[in-house]
């Protein structure tokens, strides 16, 4: 099930995060590893658990190969790597502002996305 981990972890980060700093794609990842308890068999899961991520709902097609790659070597890391977001599971870009975030404790910033957590979780 690694395969499939690392291919829904890498389409997640290519459509998610392509155009942020790689500290920003690695937290986004973080985020859906975070969301399935870092359990490989349940990345899919969480990518495509309806309205989580804008993109699943009207899925693209992969047209930038460079940045495609540069998802999956973030993937492929983000598997083996300690959470540096604080145990985020929440985020979203600078440029809106959710309803929930006020419901939920703030971890941090990385690229142009903000990441949380439920209040009380470790």
């Amino acid at each position: 099930m690694i395969e499939a981990a690392l291919l829904c972890l890498s389409l997640n980060g290519y459509h998610e995060a392509r155009g942020e700093p790689l500290e920003g794609q690695f937290a986004v990842a973080q985020v859906v590893l975070n969301r399935a308890g870092r359990d490989p068999d349940k990345v899919c899961d969480v990518v495509f658990q309806p309205h989580q991520f804008s993109w699943t709902l009207k899925p693209s097609e992969v047209k930038d190969a460079a940045a495609y790659a540069q998802a999956q070597a973030v993937a492929r890391m983000s598997l083996h790597m300690h959470d540096f977001t604080g145990g985020a599971t929440f985020y979203h870009s600078l440029a809106i502002k959710p309803h929930w975030a006020s419901s939920v404790q703030l971890t941090g910033q990385w690229g142009r996305h903000i990441f949380y957590k439920r209040k009380g979780a470790k």
